[in-house]
């Protein structure tokens, strides 16, 4: 039984025969489905099972449960796997406690791109991926994915495939926390320098890179064994990094409070979220909030900095103002003992500039029986 073949048989054990539309003869997979159709992750599957009982249970007969299979179905999809999967935890998650909501929260929202930033960036609508209506809160889930590794693995197999030959393996070596726009503004670059540096006879077992000081590369010729070590800052890696909020601006409401919702899990993360040593990751998710909201209050810079053709004269601190908060929601359903818990660890930054703030009462009273950290950096506002 492949692996497309296996997630039917779950999907449809809970959801019912027929609400599967992936192609099953199709033998692509993930590293989710896959997991699923392997006795080594047996945690994982327990967990995921039990988290699409419980939103069957929220949604079976709620207007978007069309929405809901369908963002189930692409969990089964070769490229968008890794949005749909984040979609489903932040879901559960935010559902967490229905006493306090008169009904499950609405997924897919689209409103008018005048009730948000993406009016100014050309747009004529926007979607949400889901809303509080009792709350009146949108919010959108992204996911923090590998940029880097997504951007070297590429060079890697279009090295191999110009040089014609699959006998090597490159590791790369490089600081966790630099900046992945190195990486894609130099992509060409990159590409050019192995292709001299491997097209010839000798090959090379180490080769530093010319073109980002920072990097390395071991080279693994038919059979062996390589290491590798990194350095980390979390500080650093939040400064090279916060500036991903400006790309999801589209989503920040003028008219209710908004949230960017950022889940992370070890199968498409950055491999600095994924050992968190010392806090680390504690760390990096503060610093990375706080610059987004608060480095900008003293400054006049205008959003056309960032965003080239933004139509009106908003500064970039505008444009900050306009989302409510970020919520990091650390998936840890992997390596679970217990799947009928959510299997979820959960750290919220408020917005203190924000123009539709969201109170810290919203998720003491919503969210207190969850492991839950909330910073609204009310004394660290400068």
């Amino acid at each position: 039984m492949n692996d497309t073949e296996n997630y039917k048989l779950l999907v449809e054990s809970i959801f019912g025969q027929g609400t599967c539309t992936f192609d099953i003869t199709d033998n692509s997979t993930n590293k989710v489905i896959g997991a699923l159709n392997s006795s080594n992750f047996t945690p994982f599957t327990s967990s995921f099972t039990e988290r699409l009982k419980r939103l069957n249970t929220l949604y079976s007969s709620h207007k978007n449960f069309q929405d809901l299979l369908n963002t189930i179905n692409q969990v089964a999809d070769q490229k968008n796997w890794e949005g749909a999967y984040a979609e489903l935890v932040a879901y559960d998650f935010l559902n967490s406690d229905t006493n306090l909501m008169s009904e499950p929260i609405d997924l897919e929202t689209t409103v008018p791109a005048s009730d948000t930033v993406a009016q100014n960036l050309g747009y004529q609508h926007a979607n949400f991926d889901g809303k509080y209506q009792d709350f009146n809160i949108y919010f959108d889930v992204k996911i923090l994915s590998d940029k880097t590794d997504q951007i070297l693995s590429g060079i890697f197999k279009e090295v191999q495939q110009k040089l014609g030959r699959t006998d090597f393996l490159i590791s790369p070596e490089y600081p966790l926390d630099l900046d992945y726009e190195v990486f894609e503004q130099n992509r060409k670059k990159l590409l050019e320098e192995l292709l001299t540096k491997l097209d010839n006879q000798q090959e090379p077992v180490f080769i530093k890179s010319m073109i980002v000081s920072d990097l390395k590369y071991a080279i693994i010729w038919r059979t062996g064994m390589s290491k590798t070590e990194s350095t980390y800052n979390p500080y650093l890696h939040a400064k090279n990094h916060y500036k991903l909020l400006f790309k999801h601006a589209k989503k920040f409401s003028r008219v209710n409070p908004s949230l960017i919702v950022f889940v992370v899990f070890p199968w498409f993360s950055e491999r600095a979220l994924n050992s968190n040593l010392d806090s680390s990751n504690e760390k990096f998710y503060r610093s990375f909030a706080r610059r987004f909201f608060c480095d900008y209050s003293s400054k006049s810079t205008k959003a056309q900095v960032i965003y080239k053709k933004y139509s009106g004269q908003e500064s970039i601190f505008d444009i900050t103002k306009q989302l409510s908060g970020v919520l990091f929601l650390e998936d840890q359903s992997i390596t679970s003992s217990e799947p009928k818990d959510q299997n979820i660890k959960a750290f919220a930054y408020l917005n203190p500039n924000a123009n539709h703030k969201i109170g810290r009462g919203f998720y003491f009273d919503y969210l207190n029986n969850l492991e839950f950290f909330i910073d609204d950096f009310e004394f660290d506002n400068y």
